[in-house]
């Protein structure tokens, strides 16, 4: 998974970048050009459950790829975003913006985070609106596609209405056609609330009312706090933690939120050589689960051999799980469910 942190200069989003990766990359308002790249893995208690029955010679964790955005200058509310910033976003699989919700002494006026969200929203807009009306203006002339053509004039008047695509309720069919173009406002969005670190449970009920409404998920964190609270050994983590009223660091909360909004799950691959968490989309078949694992797999798929988690967890082992009758081959159509530990049977 792919998420790229953007937002306005002076908001903390590099700290967040920080935050969410464990790295060390520098912070403040001296307008880097540069996009910071980090990676973390995604937290999973079933794999480590199974690296403790296997002992296996290489774990691999799921992981997120962030990419920290140059941010944009306060000021630039309808300009538009770069077009370095456009370009990148357009390949992510998310966007998470960073909002400011604290007083930043280097900019000014008082922080404004609906106000910063109803800008940036515009922006991306625009992004979107210039791309459809140039494509629409070719499409009427040339009359070479006319289902995009069809589906590109319903995005049309929403987005110059300033409405996200994502709100639209695009029909299968139509979100085919136009998934190349990659538009900005149909991406999963994560709003993130960067707080002062004298109020850290703040809330923000417009803020959220607004998100809702254009299909956006909100995450109310402070990064100042959280990034030092990483510093600390675990259980002085958790009381910390406890003190500024959450059960979960930010990074976890991100996380979990990422998943949830795209509608995520793993599958587990286990043995002695490797133990290894593999992400799809919810409803996935196990033939095309298996082409995670490798494109001839899934080609020649004959079966896979599944085990369900709380199975495997409750018996203790592969053996006893088995004997038990909880042992199940399934065909190509199977849909996978989250945790499942499965043996793929395949011939090439």
């Amino acid at each position: 998974m792919k998420i790229g942190l953007f937002g306005f200069a002076g908001g903390g989003k590099t700290t967040v970048f920080n935050l969410l990766t464990g790295l060390s990359a520098d912070t403040g308002m001296g307008g880097k050009s540069k996009t910071n790249l980090g990676v973390t893995r995604v937290p999973d208690d079933r794999v480590d459950f199974f690296v403790g029955i296997y002992k296996p010679k290489k774990t691999v964790y799921a992981e997120i790829h962030f990419s920290d955005m140059p941010g944009e200058a306060p000021a630039k509310t309808t300009s538009g975003l770069s077009a370095q910033v456009v370009g990148d976003l357009r390949t992510m699989d998310v966007l998470g913006l960073v909002l400011r919700a604290y007083e930043n002494p280097a900019l000014e006026g008082a922080p404004d985070p609906l106000q910063d969200y109803q800008n940036m929203k515009s922006e991306l807009i625009l992004a979107d609106l210039q791309v459809v009306e140039k494509r629409v203006e070719r499409l009427r002339k040339d009359h070479s596609s006319p289902r995009e053509l069809e589906a590109l004039e319903r995005c049309l008047p929403h987005l110059e209405d300033e409405q996200p695509i994502r709100t639209l309720g695009l029909r299968e069919d139509e979100q085919t056609l136009l998934r190349g173009y990659r538009f900005l406002t149909d991406k999963t969005l994560l709003v993130l609330v960067n707080t002062a670190e004298d109020d850290p449970g703040a809330t923000f009920e417009q803020l959220n009312e607004r998100l809702a409404a254009d299909s956006v998920t909100p995450i109310t964190l402070c990064a100042g706090i959280e990034t030092e609270i990483l510093e600390l050994d675990p259980e002085d983590r958790k009381a910390f933690l406890a003190d500024l009223g959450v059960e979960e660091s930010g990074r976890e909360r991100f996380i979990q939120e990422a998943y949830a909004a795209l509608d995520l799950i793993s599958f587990i691959t286990v043995g002695e050589d490797e133990c290894r968490a593999w992400t799809i989309a919810r409803g996935t078949v196990a033939q095309r689960a298996a082409g995670q694992v490798h494109s001839d797999i899934e080609r020649g798929f004959i079966r896979a051999e599944v085990i369900s988690y709380a199975d495997f967890q409750e018996y203790g082992s592969e053996a006893k799980a088995k004997s038990a009758g909880r042992y199940r081959l399934e065909g190509k159509e199977y849909v996978v469910a989250d945790g499942d530990v499965i043996n793929f049977r395949f011939n090439v």
